[in-house]
């Protein structure tokens, strides 16, 4: 059973006329009364009756047209699907990102593709630097934002995303939280809470080695899994971290962010994805570039 023949018959039962119906499906009328002779064989039930009166449905045809009709919308549904996800309008896309980028970065791309595409699924989920090209790789994320630089892969694509300036975060009450800026050599005699190796490496050794840069080796008291725990541990008097700058937007009371002196630090935040053709929901992130739109306003930058 062919689509088409449910088609006239639904165009037959809705105008019980056959030339009628004949000229709404732009055939000929003999054309029409053979496909639906031949849809009645195939099925073993006279669905129409045809006299001089004009053409009327049997009561297997009322049934049939309310199947028929069901069937077609069902497929023009999957139609209409199928043509969407081939345009990137619905789907799946997955996401990670790195606890820094949930600040200001990731939301804000969210937003901007949300508005453009409201009909694709997003999945997120946090990732490090190294598990997110990990993820990349094997097909479990199709794109990611992370710190770069990264190693170099001809299987991988990057794209900087931002670019913003490391503070230093203070206890409320602690000596610099009400300095203007504070040298790197300043932090010599106090504990810092760093970022474990273990889970971001290059982050920590690019902490370690400007302070190391500063003359001083850092003493550090506690090493942690993310920014927000050492913020955290800030507020509770358990030493002095580093934070890009974005990490203000996140509310966290009892500390201070306090600038470093002029050639301070600098974290530079990468969109990361594969090199082969992904789905057309990426495709059209990559061509809407949303994290380019204006960042949220700062409203910490002068307090």
């Amino acid at each position: 059973m062919e689509l088409r023949h449910l088609r006239y018959f639904v165009a037959v039962a809705s105008e019980l006329h056959f030339r009628r119906a004949a000229h709404k499906l732009h055939i000929v009328q003999p054309a029409l009364s053979k496909s639906i002779s031949a849809l009645e064989h195939e099925l073993g039930v006279q669905l129409l009756d045809r006299d001089r009166r004009g053409v009327s449905l049997t009561e297997a045809g009322r049934v049939f047209l309310g199947e028929a009709v069901e069937v077609l919308a069902r497929a023009d549904g999957a139609v209409d699907r199928a043509r969407a996800v081939t345009r990137g309008e619905v789907g799946r896309l997955s996401i990670g990102f790195i606890q820094p980028a949930l600040a200001d970065l990731l939301p804000r791309s969210l937003r901007v593709f949300r508005r453009h595409h409201p009909g694709v699924v997003l999945a997120l989920s946090e990732a490090t630097s190294r598990t997110a090209i990990e993820r990349i790789t094997d097909g479990t994320l199709h794109l990611a934002f992370t710190r770069l630089p990264v190693a170099p892969r001809p299987d991988l694509r990057t794209e900087v995303v931002s670019e913003e300036p490391v503070l230093v975060v203070v206890p409320r009450g602690h000596r610099f939280a009400e300095r203007p800026e504070v040298r790197l050599a300043d932090l010599a005699d106090e504990e810092v809470i760093l970022i474990d190796r273990a889970v971001e490496p290059e982050l920590h050794d690019y902490y370690v080695a400007a302070c190391t840069g500063a003359g001083f080796s850092p003493r550090v008291a506690h090493e942690v899994s993310s920014t927000s725990i050492a913020i955290g541990l800030v507020a509770g008097g358990l030493g002095v971290a580093f934070a890009p700058a974005s990490s203000r937007l996140a509310a966290q009371g009892g500390v201070a962010y306090v600038p470093l002196a002029e050639g301070g630090l600098s974290l530079t935040m990468g969109a990361l994805w594969h090199a082969d053709p992904g789905p057309p929901v990426l495709a059209n992130f990559l061509r809407l570039r949303p994290w380019a739109d204006p960042p949220e306003p700062d409203v910490h930058a002068e307090k």
